[in-house]
């Protein structure tokens, strides 16, 4: 998981762009025309959105309450198949070693194949194309999402543009073996003191968008993956040496893919366990 650069352009534009390239419809002559007599509110709602945004306070947003032809209006602006749209989306992916990647990373494991609104169109129509307010993720994570957004004022989850990912590592897993299989459960924890209220937030994006089962999920194929390396090594270099270069190796992709990415994680949970490596390593 991490960060993803926000949109530095502006968000009256971009909004005006949207509109532009809406075409005039036999069905809906006066489309445009109803759209104009919205506009200069909905630029006053980006705006209280990008203060909201610069304090990292969204939670204190309120929603206009666009409500029948307006509100409908409204979001028939938002189509994640709009040419902006999807240039916005592959702009605003992270680039590892100078190529787009594709990678949901509220998950770190589907293809970011939907826009995710964070704070959720259905209440706040007026934010629908809101640059700053879409963020690429994958369509399970977007499933999970739903309308949610805070709980009371606590924020349900994490926002990728705002809330600064910490260095530190809070995902571990626990390995447990029994006749010859391996099981693994990831876990959170707060043993390096990170913000408690950042920490709260990442307990609840994980909970709610099932991470941990959905990891799991993943854990066989990195268990073999790595085990496929070790008897490609075994009979070359020495168990140290492999935990070197595997570790070092585990370490230059933390930089690309983020310090609790749970792959990573796994690999380096697997690599120091000794009774994992002796079984092949004599």
């Amino acid at each position: 998981m991490k960060n993803l650069n926000v949109y530095n352009g502006d968000v009256h534009d971009f909004l005006d762009d949207i509109i532009k390239s809406k075409k005039h419809t036999q069905n809906d002559p006066d489309f445009k025309q109803r759209l104009a007599l919205l506009l200069p509110n909905v630029k006053l709602c980006y705006n209280s959105y990008n203060l909201a945004h610069n304090i990292n306070n969204h939670v204190s947003l309120i929603a206009h309450g666009y409500v029948n032809q307006d509100k409908n209006d409204l979001l028939k602006l938002y189509n994640p198949k709009a040419v902006k749209l999807v240039k916005f989306k592959n702009d605003t992916t992270t680039i590892l070693d100078n190529r787009a990647s594709t990678i949901c990373q509220y998950c770190t494991i589907n293809s970011a194949n939907t826009l995710d609104h964070i704070i959720p169109k259905a209440e706040f129509v007026e934010f629908a194309v809101n640059p700053k307010n879409l963020l690429p993720a994958c369509s399970e994570c977007n499933g999970h999402k739903l309308d949610r957004f805070k709980n009371n004022q606590n924020r349900l989850f994490l926002n990728l543009y705002t809330d600064l990912l910490p260095t530190h590592q809070f995902l571990f897993v626990d390995i447990t073996t029994a006749n010859g299989l391996i099981e693994v459960n990831f876990k959170l924890s707060n043993i390096n003191n990170i913000n408690t209220d950042l920490f709260r937030l990442i307990e609840s994006h994980y909970e709610k968008l099932h991470l941990f089962r959905r990891f799991k999920s993943k854990s066989n194929t990195i268990i073999s993956e790595m085990t496929n390396s070790i008897y490609a090594s075994v009979n070359q270099i020495s168990k140290q040496t492999f935990i070197d270069i595997t570790l070092d190796k585990i370490n230059r992709d933390k930089s690309l893919h983020g310090h609790n990415h749970y792959k990573l994680i796994l690999e380096e949970a697997l690599i120091n366990n000794n009774f994992y490596l002796n079984q092949y390593f004599l």
